[in-house]
């Protein structure tokens, strides 16, 4: 399993300053599994959550770090859960993610819905 970007960024600051990963959950308010599950993005990254993470970290970094956290965590909550859908929907996933990897451009009607479903997640 991967971390994602918020995991590996709150990890690699938890480490440099000697922190572990239960005083990091218990400051938050949750258990230390349930934080892993986030940085693993197994578990939804809420807002309170990043909130309370930063919270916790400002004790111990500078604003540059926080900032990382941040961008981190933006990039985490944009990881969609495929775990509860067809294997044929998960195929179509990523076969458009490897054709948008590769440069193409998705059609005009593409483009279309996608515009069209925006909000709705």
């Amino acid at each position: 399993m991967k971390l994602t970007p918020f995991g590996e960024a709150v990890r690699v600051i938890r480490l440099r300053h000697g922190l572990s990963l239960k005083a990091m959950a218990e400051a938050m308010g949750i258990s230390s599994a349930y934080l892993s599950s986030m940085e693993f993005g197994e578990k939804r990254l809420a807002q309170k959550h990043i909130d309370s993470a930063i919270a916790f970290l400002g004790q111990y970094c500078d604003q540059e770090q926080i900032r990382q956290v941040r961008d981190a965590a933006e990039q985490s909550k944009q990881i969609i859960d495929t775990e509860g859908m067809s294997p044929e929907a998960r195929g179509h996933i990523a076969a458009f993610a490897r054709r948008l990897q590769e440069g193409a451009t998705p059609t005009p009607a593409i483009l279309s819905w996608i515009e069209g479903t925006k909000g709705k997640v």
